[in-house]
């Protein structure tokens, strides 16, 4: 009955509910059948131990919470991590994209500690929307160092959905690859006739490899109407060390988190008032010629969410600002000569937007949506004088991107079919226009390594405008209670960012700063790049047993293709404006090189595999079950060669046992080679390797104890997405003498032990 329930009405929460009341409107509303109404509500009651008063009729709960969920039909390969999910991930991880991991068609580039940047189906971070909290958040920094998912804290994660292929044009544009949604918790607040609520929860972990360890806590108060919530964490880490005991440099970090949130609830009405800080006083970056020295993020943001008897409504209002700066740290520092460098870079950022959207029903079962979306970005980024270092970086501060805009704002269209029992459909058309534009530039000084570069930049018009439409398209067919079948088209458009369009100079220092891919090599922007334009076919079959509780399997191959894919050609290519590296440029293979974005055609192919099976079960011995995630992806450029960072095939296999409160599971990574590298950027090929790691935990009362440990066989490997490895040696100019060797991988975490201790009150 739970899950048939769970079908019919997704906003009811396992353990409670927000209202019986409401539960009969949208009865009413939705389904207009009076038998399943008595029975949905009867349920309802049965699981949250709800009690009626003889007097009034009035129903009184422990505590309500109210779910910010949209019934949103989503794409069956679409994936939502809940928040039983995530705690058992929390005290392994102190890095929020890391959670995404055993996620199929996710995987991750490498970066600093608490910064990887998801990629969807082999399209990068810059190609999937991240949202955290109604957030769009764009990295403020030439490096990606501060990625959207660095600005919330793994302990403040209540779920997350990961849209893989197939997004709907209500969660926004530039999702070519896909959508990630990342929630704190839903407000809990004290049930009818209650007078305070009082909750929170306080974690602490440890982990051997590296030295790390970290801490939150959370604590709100509620009432029936009004909810208050603090969380607060921290954590930091040494570099660790690789499967031989060597020490993997600039891999150390630091990151705090503050956020308070207030909470509103009245009839169906709900309205979240949210702040916070964020705050990395460092992080080492392995695959980058320079380390994050400070970041401090304040955000604020407001989430209304209300229910009529016309339909739904959603609107939220951010505000996010970071300030970012970069150094070369110890680690690498050239220190035979004992001589200390320092080039600070300097970055600020801002994001704002809103987004207002309307639920109607209509024709029976059939839902309407359309809405209103903006979002604008700043980013000012500059190199203040470095005269100690030389004096080509000086008198005047280096111009990278001169106050760069980018302000999109589009509008869109849903509608919902519900044909039969075992047929629905979904299509979606979205409008965007997206402004760009960026100030004029200058160089430490006006010699020839920076002026004419300044002079050519700024000589050109920087407006862009771009005007993008998008088509979504989803059937979904049931055909009875052991399978599901789904067919889907989608036609998305993402516009440059501002760091593909803006980033000027040619000479082999500034194109080395300007490394987002952490592969070693030297970027300069292209002004004229067009939009790029994806299309994506994608079939999943999902097969089960009547009752989907013994066994699942799903499988989604799928096809991309992008015209205009932005990309990038070597330096001194045909089409290209810079020179850098002269012929030396054009044809060598073992050395870092540099490059300009160039918009290419290109077609990317792949397919997710999940599923999972109950093995054996009895009192005694407790159950024993096993999960699979197998994925591939593969891509080309239509004009030859393959692109770049593309995850070889990997497989997950996980063999889950319970007793009672007792949870313990071995774990089998397998990673293919990576030998379909990108020859225009010298991308370097890395090994096969299986890790295995096991895990287990205990929950007594309100105490739940985590022990795991990871890469139990200390095995040596490299990742197959980390890039190159440049974290221990000085690598200010890609080519230059003494700098950085190219063709080193950066070696993955040996083998560690990890503990968390999680007290609820």
């Amino acid at each position: 009955m739970k899950e048939k329930m769970k079908q019919i009405y997704p906003n009811i929460s396992d353990t409670r509910t927000s209202s019986i009341k409401s539960g009969h409107s949208h009865c009413h509303q939705y389904f207009k059948v009076l038998p399943l109404c008595l029975a949905v509500s009867t349920a309802i009651a049965d699981d949250a131990n709800i009690t009626t008063s003889p007097t009034n009729d009035v129903l009184t709960l422990d505590k309500i919470v109210v779910t910010k969920q949209n019934n949103t039909m989503k794409s069956i390969n679409s994936v939502d991590m809940a928040i039983e999910e995530l705690i058992q991930k929390r005290s392994a991880v102190s890095d929020t994209a890391k959670l995404l991991e055993n996620t199929p068609g996710v995987s991750l580039y490498g970066a600093g500690g608490v910064s990887s940047l998801p990629v969807i189906h082999g399209l990068n971070d810059n190609r999937v929307k991240v949202q955290v909290n109604g957030m769009d958040i764009t990295s403020a920094c030439a490096n990606h160092m501060n990625p959207p998912l660095s600005y919330i804290d793994r302990s403040n994660v209540g779920s997350i959905s990961v849209m893989a292929g197939i997004t709907p044009v209500s969660q926004g544009g530039d999702s070519i690859g896909g959508s990630i949604i990342v929630d704190s918790p839903d407000p809990v607040f004290a049930g009818e006739g209650k007078d305070i609520l009082v909750d929170g929860n306080v974690s602490a972990f440890y982990r051997s490899n590296g030295d790390a360890f970290g801490g939150s806590i959370a604590a709100g108060i509620a009432n029936e109407n009004v909810r208050f919530d603090y969380t607060a964490s921290h954590t930091e880490s040494m570099n660790y060390e690789d499967g031989n005991g060597d020490l993997v440099k600039s891999t150390a970090y630091e990151n705090q988190n503050h956020a308070a949130a207030l909470s509103f609830k009245w009839d169906e009405q709900l309205l979240v008032i949210r702040g916070g800080q964020q705050r990395i006083p460092f992080q080492g970056f392995p695959n980058q010629r320079m380390d994050l020295t400070y970041n401090e993020s304040i955000f604020g943001n407001i989430l209304h969410k209300g229910s009529f008897d016309w339909g739904k409504t959603e609107a939220s209002f951010y505000y996010e600002s970071t300030k970012h700066s970069m150094d070369i740290e110890d680690d690498k520092q050239p220190t035979p000569s004992g001589r200390v460098i320092k080039m600070p870079m300097e970055t600020r950022g801002r994001n704002l937007g809103y987004k207002l959207m309307a639920e109607i029903p209509f024709n029976g079962d059939d839902v309407f949506r359309f809405g209103n979306e903006f979002h604008s970005n700043r980013i000012r980024d500059y190199w203040p004088a470095s005269p100690t270092v030389t004096p080509m970086m000086s008198p005047n501060t280096f111009i990278n991107i001169n106050n760069g805009e980018r302000d999109r704002v589009g509008f869109f269209a849903e509608w919902e079919g519900h044909w039969t029992p075992e047929l629905q459909t979904m299509l979606g058309l979205r409008y965007d226009h997206t402004n760009i534009d960026a100030g004029d530039v200058h160089g430490y000084n006006a010699s020839p390594g920076y002026q004419p570069d300044a002079n050519a930049f700024n000589a050109q018009s920087h407006e862009r405008n771009f005007d993008t439409f998008d088509v979504t398209a989803l059937i979904q067919y049931t055909p009875n209670d052991t399978s599901q079948f789904e067919f889907g088209y989608a036609r998305k458009n993402r516009a440059p960012s501002l760091y593909e369009l803006y980033p000027w100079g040619t000479h082999p220092m500034p194109m080395g700063m300007n490394g987002s891919f952490g592969d070693g090599n030297g970027y300069v922007g292209n002004v004229k790049l067009t939009e790029e334009t994806a299309h994506t076919v994608s079939f999943t079959m999902m097969f089960h047993d009547a009752e989907n509780a013994n066994w699942n399997f799903k499988a989604t191959p799928y096809f991309t293709y992008v015209n205009n894919f932005i990309d990038v050609d070597r330096c001194g290519s045909s089409g290209t404006t810079c020179s850098t590296g002269g012929a030396n440029n054009l044809t060598t293979s073992n050395q870092f090189v540099y490059l300009q974005y160039q918009n290419h055609d290109a077609h990317l192919w792949g397919v997710d595999v999940s599923g999972d099976a109950k093995l054996y079960s009895n009192k005694t011995f407790g159950e024993f079950s096993t999960s699979t995630v197998m994925s591939y992806v593969r891509g080309e450029r239509t004009d030859g060669g393959n692109l770049y960072h593309m995850m070889p095939f990997n497989m997950n296999l996980t063999l889950h046992h319970e007793l009672s409160d007792w949870q313990n599971a071995i774990e089998m990574q397998f990673v293919d080679s990576k030998d379909d590298v990108q020859s225009i950027r010298n991308e370097t090929t890395t090994s096969s390797y299986i890790l295995l790691n096991a895990r287990t935990n205990y929950t007594w009362n309100k105490i739940r104890l985590d022990v795991g440990l990871d890469n139990i066989l200390d095995k040596q490997y490299y990742q197959p997405l980390a890039g190159a490895y440049i974290g221990d040696m000085f690598g200010m100019n890609p080519t230059g003498k003494g700098q950085a060797p190219w063709g080193r991988n950066i070696a993955g975490l040996g083998r560690s032990v990890y503990v968390g201790l999680s007290i609820d009150y």
